[in-house]
């Protein structure tokens, strides 16, 4: 995360034409676009992602497993959606009864 911080001030101190040089250095690799994914929903500790998988095949981020309530698995689904490299995303979670 203080990378990335860096690499904003960095990037804004020299221009917005060295934004887009940041912009096409983003691996968009299926690995790459899964890492980040998980890093992102990693990070947030109001989530129960104990029984959650997922993968990227083609820019499709598939959601698998069991989250406790409606509002983690549309919280989940909108934040794997927002990430750079995620085209689409098939939503197979359930909800826990």
């Amino acid at each position: 995360m203080r990378r990335l911080l860096l690499a904003l001030a960095a990037a804004s101190a020299l221009g917005s034409s060295s934004c887009r040089t940041l912009e096409a250095d983003v691996d968009l690799s299926d690995q790459a676009t899964r890492t980040r994914i998980e890093a992102l929903l990693r990070g947030r500790r109001d989530l129960d992602l104990k029984y959650v998988t997922m993968d990227v095949n083609a820019g499709v981020a598939t959601l698998s497993g069991i989250v406790p309530n409606v509002e983690q698995l549309r919280e989940i689904r909108r934040l794997a959606a927002g990430v750079r490299g995620v085209e689409q995303v098939l939503n197979n979670l359930i909800i826990q009864e």
